[in-house]
């Protein structure tokens, strides 16, 4: 189970959902995986999801660029491998249009990490 653009992700018991933002193809197994809060001051309001954005999000929430994190091929691996036997536990991908929402403003984003835009 190879890692996408747009998978989802929960780490730990009452964890963040974190997404998938770039393509793993593109960029030898590396790619960019940003979470969503509830927290506005945490997050700041670069791009706001509401309920129905995602079958995990049920509240105003923030995608939170500023703990954006860049995954490599081993550790993509190690993720798709916890994904497989439930460690990690799988959501339903991010539709393309909000995919392409969070997307769009991780590029005007401030709060992403220096290095990360050339993954997007």
């Amino acid at each position: 189970m190879a890692i996408q653009l747009g998978d989802t992700f929960v780490l730990g018991l009452g964890g963040h959902l974190w997404v998938v933002i770039s393509d793993p193809c593109k960029h030898a197994g590396d790619f960019v995986i940003v979470n969503i809060t509830t927290d506005v001051n945490r997050a700041g309001t670069d791009c706001e999801l509401n309920a129905g954005d995602h079958q995990w999000v049920r509240h105003k929430s923030y995608v939170n660029f500023g703990d954006a994190r860049k995954v490599n091929p081993t550790e993509g691996t190690k993720i798709s491998a916890y994904m497989a036997n439930g460690t990690i536990a799988k959501h339903f991908p991010v539709n393309p249009v909000v995919l392409q929402k969070i997307i769009a403003a991780a590029k005007t984003s401030k709060a992403l990490p220096t290095g990360f835009l050339a993954y997007i």
